[in-house]
């Protein structure tokens, strides 16, 4: 029986390493999309402030809902990353 034990660990850490590989695969690119979302948002700012053109409410109400369209699916990714790390010991203990 100790013999069955240790091959149910040694499935659960492989599962556990695939999973992890994964992870860290979705952790990165969601983390390289929200710096590519966040560099263009700031250069969109930074040229509207050195332009010389007017700032009025109906543009910048514009830019910062287009902002909020770009970023809320962005943040629900990470939501959702850091639901799947609290929820893996969970899974882990459920298959040991």
């Amino acid at each position: 029986m100790a013999r069955d034990e240790d091959l149910a660990g040694a499935t659960t850490a492989s599962d556990s390493a695939t999973w992890f590989a994964g992870y860290s695969a979705r952790f990165a690119k969601t983390a390289d999309d929200t710096a590519r979302a966040s560099v263009t948002m700031a250069d969109r700012w930074a040229r509207r402030s050195l332009a010389d053109g007017e700032w009025t409410v109906d543009t910048v109400t514009a830019d910062i809902i287009a902002d909020w369209e770009e970023m809320t699916p962005l943040m629900g990714r990470w939501l959702d990353l850091w639901l799947e790390a609290l929820q893996q010991p969970i899974r882990v203990s459920e298959t040991a």
